[in-house]
């Protein structure tokens, strides 16, 4: 994101938009008191971005003039935990490192230029205002209607070009992330003041997939199959898992959940979108007629739609489980195992 900001706020850049995007940030740096006189810059020198500090730490952007340097910490998704006073360290230093008299009077603290340090952030918001007092805070909302008014205007005096493109693509991009920072907010908001009703769903669910171990037991007992099957608890992705297999463990029936089945979704997974509960069969250790093996496994579904890849030795076949309903559920793992038996 920097590297586009920085590109924007160099004048001297092909984007033939001067100083609108640099200008723009130091008028919303004014808004904010401890900054309210900071002067509009007559000339600009060239944008730095991953600024190395004395200890190896990288200031985001760095803008400067012959009235200030501004140092900018872009913060999307994470925490506020910069080395702020390293970076205010380095800039103080950095001016005080380039004092040059003024033409007229000897330099003074009137004529030095003016450190200033920007949190640019979906928020604004500067983490802890009473610590870090030298920082203010821009949003990303506020940086993109600043712009889009100067370029009201700009598109008055100057061509339309592709550049402008880039910059309209780029204030997109900063209201995209807004509006997915709010949406986060908004869930961790319902996540934290619903924490017992939450707590209550998700343990009716582990038990629901729970009672299928039991049902499915009672349903293969029922078929007199006992001695050709076992039956084995496990826990995938969180969530109780039941697990029919041979004597010799050569096959294996797996009735599973997954809340977030995007994990599952690969090139071996395209029935896998958007669905939660899942048929797994493992083939491990085929033997000399494998061939013939997968040949009659693949006739005894010929009526199902499914996924199927070969990988570590073990070929594996999965879909979508259609009846959710604990019986349905049920009757799909017990007749699947039945089948391959």
């Amino acid at each position: 994101m920097t590297e586009v900001l920085s590109f924007f706020c160099d004048p001297a850049e092909i984007h033939d938009m001067n100083d609108l995007v640099v200008s723009s940030i130091v008028s919303l740096i004014r808004q904010n008191t401890i900054y309210k006189n900071i002067q509009n810059a007559q000339a600009h020198h060239k944008p730095q971005r991953e600024v190395t500090t004395k200890n190896n730490k990288r200031i985001d952007l760095l803008l400067s003039s012959d009235e200030w340097v501004i140092a900018i910490e872009s913060k999307v998704y994470h925490q506020q935990i910069n080395p702020f006073e390293e970076y205010e360290t380095y800039v103080n230093d950095l001016i005080s490192s380039n004092k040059v008299p003024n033409r007229e009077h000897d330099l003074t603290d009137e004529t030095e230029k003016q450190a200033v340090f920007v949190i640019l952030s979906p928020d604004g918001k500067v983490d802890d205002g009473n610590l870090h007092s030298n920082w203010c805070g821009i949003s990303f909302q506020q940086l993109v209607n600043e712009i889009k008014n100067r370029l009201q205007q700009h598109f008055f005096e100057a061509p339309f070009n592709k550049w402008s493109l880039i910059l309209k693509d780029f204030l997109l991009h900063l209201e995209n992330l807004v509006n997915d920072s709010q949406q986060n907010n908004i869930q961790e908001e319902f996540a934290l003041t619903r924490l017992s009703e939450i707590t209550q769903v998700w343990d009716l669910l582990k038990n629901t997939l729970l009672s299928i171990q039991q049902k499915a037991l009672l349903a293969l007992e029922q078929r007199e199959l006992t001695g050709l099957f076992f039956i084995k608890k496990s826990t995938w992705f969180g969530l109780p898992t039941t697990i029919l297999y041979s004597k010799d463990e050569t096959i294996e029936v797996a009735l599973f959940a997954d809340g977030t089945s995007s994990k599952l979704i690969t090139e071996n997974d395209r029935l896998n979108a958007g669905k939660y509960i899942f048929i797994q069969i493992h083939i491990h250790n085929q033997s000399d007629n494998a061939e013939l093996e997968l040949a009659s496994i693949n006739e005894c579904f010929a009526n199902r739609s499914y996924d199927q890849w070969y990988s570590g030795g073990t070929h594996y076949f999965r879909w979508p489980v259609s009846n959710l309903s604990v019986d349905g559920l049920t009757k799909e793992l017990v007749e699947t195992y039945v089948a391959l038996n």
